[in-house]
């Protein structure tokens, strides 16, 4: 086998690539260290169409399947791979049974799992340590053919990446799930503001009520006062002219000549003749 020109492929999802490309790396397989393996590996395949053990286990919402063809993963999760060149980093199935000091027991259900999938663990290959992205070739899987993510001019082709993602289901899920949630807060929003209204709505009511009474009670009091002032000028004014009358009266019956001293005096006068 021409080592140098062996292709080995890395089966993952559009979702997992952006994981991938988060941390810059595609690292050792997590399962396998939940699994207490000693050195966990980093799997490819050297079949160029798909690998049937890279299979996902999937949940709808209603429902628990696998996902286990390039086009069940293209409409679910989006499909991708990495592609590099087999090299002496890399160990065959065999051998990883002995490098990684796996538990043998784990190691045959491992074949066992792949093959009742339809994969061939020959095909396998593992390397121990986590592979930087920007040493791997990138292919997306669209409508049955595979296409390089990665564009004569080394950029990445977005409108490819892009497309492919937003037609999965996980990503119109999401979409659906985003747009329900903002229109949850856009209803408590709505509901808080009307609240907010109603609230301040009710503050003014009681406050232009308060001020009204106020002013009621203010003014009630000015024209109560008023009213009082009045009846009480007016009733010194009686007072005082009843008071003047009286002295007036009093003055002049004062003044008055007196009967009986005017029928003394002719009395008198008559008694001298």
């Amino acid at each position: 086998m021409n080592m140098e020109k062996t292709l080995l492929y890395h089966y993952t999802s559009l979702s997992h690539l952006i994981e991938i490309f988060k941390v810059g790396k595609v690292l050792t397989s997590q399962t396998e260290k939940m699994l207490k393996v000693k050195k966990p590996g980093l799997w490819f395949s050297t079949n160029n169409k798909w690998e049937y053990s890279a299979f996902k286990r999937f949940n709808d919402g209603n429902k628990e399947f696998d996902l286990n063809t390039p086009e069940e993963f293209e409409k679910y999760i989006g499909c991708a791979r990495l592609v590099t060149n087999l090299n002496s980093l890399f160990v065959t199935f065999a051998k990883y049974k002995h490098k990684s000091k796996v538990n043998p027991m784990l190691w045959e259900k491992m074949a066992e799992i792949g093959k009742s999938k339809g994969a061939d663990p020959t095909e396998w290959y593992a390397t121990f340590s986590p592979m930087s992205i920007n040493n791997l070739d990138i292919d997306v899987y669209e409508n049955g053919e595979w296409h390089s993510l990665k564009k004569g001019d080394g950029e990445f082709d977005s409108e490819l990446f892009n497309r492919n993602l937003e037609k999965t289901f996980v990503f119109k899920k999401g979409k659906e799930m985003e747009e329900k949630m903002m229109s949850e807060v856009s209803k408590q929003k709505e509901n808080i503001e009307q609240k907010a209204q109603e609230v301040v709505k009710e503050k003014v009511e009681e406050v232009v009520k308060e001020k009204v009474e106020e002013v009621v009670k203010e003014k009630v009091e000015e024209v109560v006062k008023e009213k009082v002032e009045e009846v009480v000028e007016e009733k010194v004014e009686e007072v005082v002219k009843e008071k003047v009358e009286e002295v007036v009266k009093e003055k002049v019956e004062d003044e008055k000549p007196k009967s009986k001293g005017i029928f003394s005096r002719v009395k008198s006068l008559f008694k001298r003749k």
